[in-house]
C-alpha cells in the first residue's frame, strides 16, 4: 500500500513539473519598442463613451490597431474590459 501511494505521489509531481516547464515555454516575448526591427503596437483610442443610450440599443465601435513597427505583431489573446 505503501508503495502504490508513493507511485501515486511522484506521478503527480511529475504531472505538475511537466505542465509547468510547458507553461514557461510558451510564455509571451515581450517585444522592446526601442529595438529596431521590432513591432510596435499602437492604438489611436484606448477607450470610447457612447453617451447616454437606451437599453436594448445594439452598440458598435471598431479600435484602430496599427502594427508601425518593421516586424510581425502578434496579438494572442482579446478580452472586453
Amino acid at each position: 500500500m505503501k508503495l502504490c501511494r508513493m507511485i501515486s505521489a511522484l506521478a503527480l509531481v511529475t504531472l505538475l513539473v511537466m505542465t509547468v516547464a510547458a507553461q514557461e515555454k510558451h510564455s509571451p516575448i515581450q517585444p522592446n519598442a526601442g529595438t529596431s526591427g521590432a513591432p510596435l503596437l499602437v492604438i489611436e483610442s484606448l477607450t470610447h463613451d457612447f453617451g447616454e443610450v437606451k437599453a436594448g440599443t445594439p452598440l458598435r465601435y471598431a479600435f484602430i490597431v496599427k502594427n508601425q513597427g518593421k516586424a510581425d505583431l502578434l496579438i494572442n489573446n482579446v478580452a472586453p474590459g
